[in-house]
């Protein structure tokens, strides 16, 4: 598998480590649907997602955030199994609304569970970031991890976050368990 930047309007079909392929692109109009569902599996195949299957918004909700993409306002990339149309990971950016803040994009991705461990999820967060690095208004990138996910912690690590703080016990899981919350960023401007 090899790591190429391109342009990031452009669909683009990648080889993964297991010989499967996907599509990655950016969302589009009519994807709420899509992230929905994707959303509905990632959120109950994992503790380590802050999302909760019962927290999942409508279609709508999704299709309305993905309208912010033409807006400049939200970034998404989805990864789309060839074979069956759907979403089989995602990385997305928020970019902050408050002028102070506005330099600053909120990172969120995942990767459904039978896509795990053959280079989707490394492969986006490298596309994502290398995406960011050419928007002239964003010069950090910042995410939460759940204690406990030492996974993505560590491709977070890899691809150059640095831990900047923890939240103690600030997740409360639906057993009654807490779990901390670890603040990690990226300086990407000048």
């Amino acid at each position: 598998m090899v790591l190429k930047m391109v342009d990031a309007m452009n669909p683009e079909t990648v080889k993964l480590k297991d010989g499967r392929e996907v599509l990655i692109r950016n969302a589009q109009p009519g994807d709420g649907r899509l992230v929905h569902e994707y959303l509905r599996v990632l959120g109950a195949s994992t503790p380590y997602i802050l999302t909760f299957p019962g927290d999942i918004g409508t279609p709508e909700h999704y299709e309305s955030r993905v309208s912010k993409v033409d807006e400049d306002m939200f970034y998404s990339m989805s990864a789309i199994d060839l074979d069956t149309g759907r979403i089989v990971g995602n990385t997305s950016f928020s970019f902050a609304q408050r002028v102070k803040l506005s330099h600053a994009a909120g990172l969120g991705t995942g990767v459904l569970p039978d896509w795990q461990g053959i280079g989707l999820g490394s492969w986006m967060l490298k596309r994502a970031i290398g995406d960011m690095r050419t928007n002239p208004k964003i010069h950090r990138l910042e995410l939460t991890v759940m204690d406990g996910n030492d996974h993505a912690q560590g491709m977070y690590e890899r691809a150059g976050f640095v831990v900047e703080g923890r939240k103690l016990k600030s997740i409360r899981q639906p057993d009654g368990s807490f779990r901390d919350e670890i603040l990690m960023g990226m300086w990407i401007g000048d």
